[in-house]
């Protein structure tokens, strides 16, 4: 007699095993893999891991202010932004709340202390927060506290960086030291790279690691830090991952990429009678958008020759010597060449692919962080609470 009750039995105890493991066990056999802040058009502060500030939506074609509101206990980092166009704001008091696509706080939670870092928006859909304090919170869509972790961290006060990783967590560095967390805020590994960091991001699921004094370092899933090159110079306004390069601007004058196999070190560009400054804001790598003294835009080809330089500055397109003490712009870019552009008392400006330029009229302020794209706007956030909500004309 044929025994077919053995398959559906077998069947049957396969489910039962499965069932029987803990929902969040994983099989340490498998490589696993997660997409790196899957819901977030702007994880981080360099917009993702990468540190591109190159946002992978479109910018609005026919921008215009829409919302404006200042937010109490003004803003302490730069905000990020999930894919429904909610912001996520660390305030200047120790303070984190999130508000909707129209700038209304959703809700505002306190914080054990001020944000030493930009928040960051983890696959899971929680937002990290380094305190200075030396803890790492871990707060869900809705506002509620999911975990609470201390960090080994010998300066907590100091500023840090933070990006979201591949497997769902993030990572985090102060001055030379580097942590990193899962999903959960929990201690994976712990690193220390030979200088002070000026940039940490990610690539081909390697750490990459840039001192500021322009050695470029990698850290493999399970191992320790490795030098692969030198920039030959300092490396202090961060610096971009693409395409196996690592692009910065190094000494104030060079556009630079090195190359993260070989170690070796192109000069795209040398501006000798010019400043240049970052963050840079990739473009097709490695184009970009660099500052040039301080206030214009310079856009940059492949081949790192300048192709356009437009004044953050309405009053001329010379230099004023009236703003030299002011901070440099901060730039990102979309995924059609579009750049958006802020600087402190100046208006946000528009940069499209075909070159024209959109200023934004009554948006400028003291203290502007970078731009934050969502889904169908773009954010301009200060350091004073304002915010301005550009979005399209309506038709």
């Amino acid at each position: 007699m044929k025994r077919t009750w053995l398959g559906p039995w077998s069947l049957f105890a396969s489910c039962c095993l499965l069932l029987s493991k803990p929902l969040n066990a994983r099989d340490t056999t498998r490589v696993q893999r997660f997409v790196v802040g899957s819901s977030a058009l702007a994880a981080c502060e360099g917009l993702d891991a990468s540190n591109a500030n190159r946002a992978r939506s479109a910018f609005p074609s026919k921008p215009e202010v829409v919302f404006r509101t200042r937010v109490a206990g003004g803003i302490g980092q730069a905000p990020v932004s999930d894919a429904q166009g909610n912001l996520f704001i660390v305030h200047a008091e120790a303070r984190v709340s999130m508000l909707d696509a129209k700038g209304r706080t959703r809700w505002s939670e306190r914080l054990p202390s001020e944000a030493s870092a930009a928040p960051v928006l983890t696959s899971a859909n929680s937002v990290l927060i380094v305190t200075r304090d030396g803890e790492a919170l871990l707060y869900s869509a809705a506002g509620k506290l999911q975990a609470r972790h201390a960090l080994p961290f010998s300066d907590p006060k100091r500023r840090a960086l933070a990006i979201p990783t591949e497997q769902g967590g993030a990572l985090l560095a102060s001055g030379s030291e580097v942590v990193e967390l899962d999903e959960r805020g929990l201690l994976v590994r712990q690193l220390r790279a030979s200088g002070n960091l000026s940039a940490i991001a990610v690539a081909d699921a390697a750490l990459v690691a840039v001192t500021q004094s322009g050695n470029v370092q990698l850290a493999r899933v399970s191992g320790d830090f490795e030098t692969v090159g030198s920039f030959g110079g300092s490396v202090s306004d961060g610096a971009a991952v693409a395409s196996g390069q690592v692009l910065a601007v190094v000494d104030g004058h060079q556009w630079s990429a090195l190359d993260l196999k070989s170690g070796q070190t192109v000069t795209l560009a040398n501006e000798t009678a010019l400043t240049l400054s970052g963050p840079p804001a990739l473009l097709d790598t490695p184009a970009a958008a660099l500052i040039a003294d301080g206030g214009f835009v310079s856009v940059r080809g492949k081949d790192g020759a300048e192709r356009a330089r437009v004044s953050t500055s309405a009053a001329s397109l010379g230099f004023d010597p009236a703003q030299r003490g002011l901070r440099a712009t901060l730039v990102i870019s979309d995924r059609r060449g579009a750049i958006a552009a802020v600087r402190s008392g100046n208006d946000a400006l528009v940069l499209s692919a075909e070159g024209s330029a959109l200023r934004l009229e009554d948006t400028s302020c003291l203290d502007p962080f970078r731009p934050t794209p969502t889904a169908s706007a773009l954010w301009f956030a200060c350091r004073s609470g304002q915010l301005f909500g550009v979005s399209d004309k309506a038709p």
